[in-house]
């Protein structure tokens, strides 16, 4: 072997082994910040309040509200949910009761006219997105678009937050029904983390 690359070798193998340490050093780190994660953030998330940026009347007593769950006590079903999956996979998903039928007892329900009395029923309705968390995990971000059709009153998630103690705010511009007929409104909502999934 020429002595004259020896300190090449040396210096090729020292890269090598110092690339190899790095690596294996950035997939423990990953690991570990992906338990975090799961730690932290993994769950599903119940609503503890949703206010909107307008008074609506939801409920058809002819009082307007900022205050969605008092004006619609079905939202105390709606539901968030965040999955750490993998490595810069997450999953977010959302579940927000929507009125399904807002048919008169007596008559054929007619979207362009005012009814005094109601029969309403609700469906759930889910909104699944993967997501990205940013640097400092103070917000996430969405990697879909809202699913756009016939039934989604979701227009679009304008931000989602996390805040201390294992809440996450969520500003949303929906359609309502209320008793004027359908409304866009933005709506901050926020969520508690109820419990861990496996």
């Amino acid at each position: 072997m020429n002595l004259q690359n020896q300190p090449v070798l040396k210096t090729g193998l020292l890269m090598t082994v110092c690339m190899i340490f790095l690596i294996s050093c950035n997939k423990k780190e990953s690991k570990e910040n992906l338990e975090q994660l799961y730690q932290k953030f993994n769950g599903n998330y119940e609503l503890i309040s949703s206010i909107s940026k307008h008074a609506v009347d939801l409920n058809m007593d002819g009082r307007a509200s900022t205050d969605l769950l008092s004006e619609n006590p079905m939202l105390s079903e709606s539901r968030l949910g965040i999955r750490i999956l993998e490595n810069d996979y997450h999953y977010f998903e959302e579940m927000w009761p929507m009125v399904s039928s807002q048919v008169r007892r007596d008559e054929v329900y007619d979207p362009n006219k005012v009814y005094s009395t109601y029969a309403l029923s609700y469906d759930s309705y889910y909104n699944m997105s993967t997501c990205l968390f940013n640097n400092d995990y103070t917000s996430i971000q969405l990697l879909r678009d809202v699913q756009k059709d016939s039934v989604n009153t979701l227009i679009s998630i304008e931000s989602i937050i996390i805040e201390a103690n294992e809440v996450i705010k969520v500003t949303a511009v929906r359609k309502l029904y209320t008793i004027e007929g359908w409304h866009t409104c933005q709506i901050e909502s926020r969520y508690k983390r109820y419990t861990i999934i496996s």
